[in-house]
């Protein structure tokens, strides 16, 4: 091969990777719209702020298991940890019909987190494994928007199987698509790796010690995110707008769509600032547009520009932890990435639900505008510049 030939990131093993990581997210986020509602109908004695705070011990789970998320990954062969892992998070998703307390609940939610944990660590290293030297980075951004598709296209999928149907319904369907998924990943070859001796206990392949500011910027922003996948099948229910709530989450995806266009088109040649601030921004609009109409264009709008949004906003911050690790570092800047997403979404969905219980959805949309403006100010005055300091060469 000439030296000059473009080297191939769409390979087979990439695109089953890519969908792999799709169909992992799908199969989780669908849960998430329904599940609070659910959860107060099925135990009366609890308030949909204490389900918030249960559902949110998904995230918290994660820090059980990332010091040792080195030595798995490095002691076996990863592919198979990462088959295993996701098939045992998603027969957990078969627990949330059978489960006969809030208790056992909490323990299902904890254990989940944990698999998932290692399931999204170990495929972002094999998608980093597969992926060519030279276009590891812009492998990384691609892999990382699978799942950020996933997001937004979830709850659209099991709001959809539970209008027609019910909660059993949107469970087959999420071990349906998780299998698919799990069946992706043994689908790619991955080259053997011999063990390298890892330490059983360590912080590699889990947290980036240069990315602690941008982690805290991340965690601001999905905090947003994940007040409002929580809360607003709630508002939409509340202003007589419930038949639009699939549409709404269709126009989420749409957005992120549109932001993939816009990076590539737009923001081609623009710094990652002007990206992360736009988003910011247009995340800010629809909370205003969320707060004032209550209209089923207004409701559609909004979605398109949250998708937007978060799409232009999240992408770079992947970037910003890559670029703040060294080159045997891939991993870990991924992973750190997707646990500072993670936890923001878990302490979104119990903030959400606590301030539908103690106020209302607009209280939600307004506590959510307040986090878009910290999150703005925070990555203006700390983030940019960590990030100038520490950036590697």
């Amino acid at each position: 091969m000439n030296a000059n030939t473009p080297v191939k990131l769409w390979t087979k093993n990439f695109m089953w990777a890519y969908v792999s990581n799709f169909l992992l997210f799908v199969s989780l986020y669908m849960f998430l719209p329904i599940l609070p509602m659910y959860l107060v109908g099925k135990f009366p004695s609890i308030t949909i702020g204490q389900a918030g705070i249960v559902l949110a011990l998904f995230a918290g789970a994660m820090f059980i298991v990332g010091p040792f998320y080195s030595y798995i990954i490095d002691t076996y062969k990863r592919k198979y940890v990462c088959m295993y892992s996701f098939l045992a998070v998603i027969a957990i998703v078969g627990g949330y019909s059978v489960i006969g307390s809030v208790m056992w609940l909490a323990v299902l939610r904890v254990i989940q987190g944990a698999l998932f944990g290692i399931t999204t660590a170990t495929s972002s290293t094999v998608a980093i494994d597969i992926t060519p030297t030279t276009r590891r980075s812009q492998g990384n951004i691609n892999f990382n928007w699978a799942g950020r598709l996933g997001m937004a296209f979830g709850p659209m999928i099991g709001l959809l199987f539970y209008s027609y149907s019910n909660l059993t319904t949107v469970l087959y369907a999420s071990i349906a698509l998780g299998v698919t998924g799990s069946v992706c990943m043994a689908m790619i070859k991955v080259h053997f790796r011999a063990p390298i001796g890892t330490k059983i206990f360590s912080t590699d392949r889990f947290l980036l010690s240069r990315g602690w500011v941008a982690a805290g910027n991340l965690v601001l922003i999905s905090i947003i995110f994940g007040m409002l996948i929580a809360t607003i099948n709630v508002y939409a229910a509340m202003v007589n707008l419930q038949y639009v709530i699939i549409s709404f989450f269709g126009a989420i995806g749409i957005g992120f769509i549109l932001a993939i266009i816009a990076n590539r088109i737009v923001f081609a040649e623009a710094d990652f600032r002007a990206r992360i601030v736009s988003g910011l921004i247009l995340i800010i609009i629809s909370l205003l547009l969320l707060n004032t109409h209550y209209e089923e264009v207004s409701l559609i709008t909004s979605g398109v520009l949250i998708g937007l949004g978060f799409g232009l906003a999240a992408s770079d911050f992947l970037v910003i932890f890559v670029n703040l690790s060294e080159h045997c570092q891939r991993g870990t800047a991924n992973t750190s990435y997707l646990l500072a997403w993670e936890v923001g979404v878990g302490i979104g969905v119990a903030l959400g639900c606590n301030l539908l219980e103690i106020g209302s959805y607009m209280l939600v949309f307004q506590v959510g505008i307040v986090f878009a403006v910290i999150a703005l100010l925070y990555f203006l005055l700390f983030t940019t510049r960590h990030f100038a300091r520490h950036k590697m060469k």
